[in-house]
């Protein structure tokens, strides 16, 4: 299991889904060199360069009451919650002893928070309907609402 510790440091960032596999996982020095993206006066699409090739952006913003969170990986384990047993039944004892054994909850440190995605796509812009990412952010929400309501 996982749980989530929320930080006072975490930063605000925007996210982005970039078409290319870049074997690193780790931080990156990246200078206005390498990555200069250019917003249109709307807001809503993007143009940049990468490694020569031109690709184009559109931005999804989350609904509101809704944030996305970059997360880190810690060692660090939840203590388990002991809540007292009153009941003297075998059955209440059966459950107790199985409720005992609960699996560790290792934590997660939140990095930082977002609340728009930008999809970048080769030479075209990601459409709404036919971006696999663009079409999963709508889809996760309406799945996220469904269940939490």
């Amino acid at each position: 299991m996982l749980a989530i510790k929320k930080s006072e440091k975490s930063t605000s960032c925007v996210a982005n889904v970039l078409p290319c596999r870049i074997q690193h996982n780790g931080p990156v020095n990246a200078t206005t060199r390498h990555w200069t993206p250019e917003s249109s006066s709307d807001g809503q699409t993007n143009t940049a360069y990468f490694r020569g090739r031109k690709l184009n952006g559109k931005t999804v913003n989350l609904p509101e009451g809704y944030r996305g969170a970059i997360l880190q990986k810690t060692n660090t384990i939840l203590p388990p919650t002991i809540t007292p047993s009153t009941s003297t039944s075998l059955e209440d004892e059966e459950d107790a002893s199985s409720s005992s054994s609960t699996p560790e909850t290792k934590i997660l440190q939140e990095v930082a928070t977002f609340d728009k995605i930008v999809v970048w796509g080769h030479e075209v812009q990601p459409d709404g309907q036919e971006d696999v990412y663009v079409r999963g952010v709508s889809e996760w929400i309406g799945l996220a609402t469904a269940v939490s309501f």
